[in-house]
């Protein structure tokens, strides 16, 4: 019983958080996304899908935070409405109270080695695979008056555009052959053959630059060819994708440290949320608010100097000595009292 009322207490507190965090990070995440449509077609579908392939990245920092916040907001709520000094007059000590957050902490931990170590490494898999998919189709997004957009080797400008034909066309490549070639055209139409970008081009001139020479022609009809680059798509293994990071990748050890002590958090964190949560109205003012953004600021600060100077000694001795110092005020402070 008393268990189902300290989850109502941290479940009532967890979904708001973390509804507000979600939201804020898919909006993060569809400005991300906008950029993408600047140069490659997308349907509402396309954006769909790269959106869940995000997902998981995006709520990784999210479930830990908001799980911590929830369980010492819930226990402080209890405490300033004077329900927790309720329990302690009946007998019931601290310890009990804590026992139900450390089943849930621990599940919480694992949900997060699952994203950190499977889920986000497979969904960043599936996200460049799509897009390399997307870049060989025929949905290459020529935009109407921008400068600086590419086609294979071109440069290309538009004055308008319209479902794959275009008007006023210039072309501009320094890779073809060590020349250098400037193309202009009335109107143009693109069509795509198996990853082979054509345009056919009409009433225009071309020239022709070599270090000592131009040289003009003038069309009625032209076809540039020109070849994306093949789709390159890759199965996945986990384990050789972490395996890099006892192999002297420093990049790779960095993700697999914040990987980890990002996800080891609820669980060296469990014994601050009595000391957090715990207290007596009668003689203590409500800083729930700031314990919690010291406490996070301070674990996260830590797991990223850690990460860029000593990945593997923080993966053990960050959530170890976290977990020591938060048990000795949380004796200290808590069940010498209560």
């Amino acid at each position: 019983m008393m268990q189902r009322y300290l989850f109502q207490a941290a479940a009532q507190i967890f979904l708001p958080f973390f509804i507000v965090l979600f939201f804020i990070a898919s909006v993060v995440l569809l400005i991300g996304l906008a950029t993408i449509t600047q140069f490659i077609k997308l349907n509402v579908w396309d954006l769909g899908q790269i959106f869940l392939y995000s997902i998981p990245n995006g709520v990784f920092f999210i479930i830990p935070i908001t799980f911590f916040c929830a369980c010492v907001l819930g226990l402080s709520r209890l405490s300033f409405d004077y329900e927790l000094l309720v329990f302690f007059s009946l007998g019931i000590s601290p310890r009990k109270v804590l026992a139900p957050f450390i089943g849930l902490s621990i599940f919480a931990s694992i949900v997060l080695l699952f994203f950190s170590l499977a889920l986000i490494p497979l969904s960043k898999s599936a996200y460049g695979n799509f897009m390399a998919q997307k870049r060989a189709e025929v949905n290459i997004n020529i935009k109407a008056g921008e400068f600086g957009q590419k086609l294979g080797d071109w440069l290309v400008y538009a004055d308008t555009a319209h479902d794959r034909h275009y008007e006023g066309l210039v072309l501009f490549s320094s890779n073809l052959e060590s020349q250098e070639v400037f193309i202009t055209a009335q109107e143009g139409e693109m069509s795509n053959n198996d990853g082979v970008f054509t345009l056919l081009l009409r009433n225009g001139n071309a020239y022709f630059t070599e270090p000592n020479k131009v040289e003009r022609v003038d069309f009625t009809q032209m076809l540039v060819h020109t070849k994306i680059d093949e789709v390159s798509l890759s199965s996945y293994d986990l384990w050789a994708y972490w395996k890099s990071a006892f192999e002297g990748s420093r990049s790779q050890a960095r993700r697999l440290a914040q990987a980890i002590i990002t996800s080891l958090f609820p669980i060296a964190s469990i014994f601050l949320i009595p000391l957090f949560g715990i207290a007596n109205p009668r003689f203590h003012k409500n800083l729930s608010y700031v314990y919690l953004l010291i406490s996070v600021a301070g674990y996260f600060i830590a797991m990223h100097i850690f990460s860029q100077n000593a990945p593997f000694y923080g993966i053990i001795m960050l959530p170890i000595a976290w977990f020591a110092l938060s048990y000795g005020l949380y004796r200290k402070f808590v069940l010498r009292v209560y």
